[in-house]
């Protein structure tokens, strides 16, 4: 399986219009907009970890452009894991592994990407066999342009000079002001400012 991680970003807003359903734009610089209780979400400023976005700031300018009036009362961000091909794994995690599934790569379409994980691995589980199987195959091909744009990234993040480095693999670490961590630009490990790990797949901390 071949995944990159991905960093997306949420501020909430009071006094902003209610609006009746979920939109989200069609590009992949785009926002999303939908309501929760007295609240307006804004969706956005999304970029590969490890690499700069638009993040909080791209909202906030957004937001005061368009809800001058409204006023921001939380914010948020989270990790998405990435496939190449944008379609996610479900399935036998690989040949030999016949009772061992997995569902990951919900390309920030978690709860579709769920339930769509629930029927697939159900009918896996009890007859063996999925209409859907093929298509979400973890062990599918990932030749992809995606992919070497990926590798040449990675091959980046290891030879740059300077700057601390991820526990993982060794590649570069930039400093995600947003966020106030320090994030891989390679496998999208993050560490905090004191150097403990927030995400995987580092598993050990380093002094920073």
């Amino acid at each position: 399986m071949k995944l990159y991680q991905h960093r997306s970003y949420v501020i909430a807003l009071e006094n902003a219009p209610i609006l009746d359903g979920m939109y989200i734009d069609h590009r992949e610089d785009g926002h999303s907009f939908r309501t929760y209780g007295n609240l307006l979400f804004i969706g956005g400023g999304d970029h590969k970890t490890g690499k700069h976005g638009g993040s909080y700031a791209e909202l906030r300018k957004l937001a005061k452009q368009a809800y001058p009036h409204a006023t921001e009362k939380y914010h948020w961000a989270t990790q998405d894991c990435m496939t190449l091909d944008k379609i996610p794994y479900i399935g036998r995690h690989r040949t030999g592994t016949e009772n061992l599934f997995v569902a990951t790569g919900f390309n920030k379409w978690g709860m579709t990407g769920a339930m769509v994980a629930a029927e697939l691995l159900t009918d896996l589980i009890v007859t063996g066999q999925s209409d859907l199987a093929e298509l979400y195959n973890p062990g599918r091909s990932m030749l992809s342009r995606q992919l070497f744009i990926n590798i040449g990234s990675a091959a980046k993040g290891l030879l740059s000079f300077g700057g601390p480095r991820c526990t993982h693999m060794g590649c570069k670490l930039r400093w995600n002001a947003a966020e106030k961590s320090w994030d891989c630009t390679c496998h999208g490990s993050r560490f905090d400012n004191k150097g403990h790990v927030i995400n995987n797949p580092a598993k050990k901390g380093k002094r920073l």
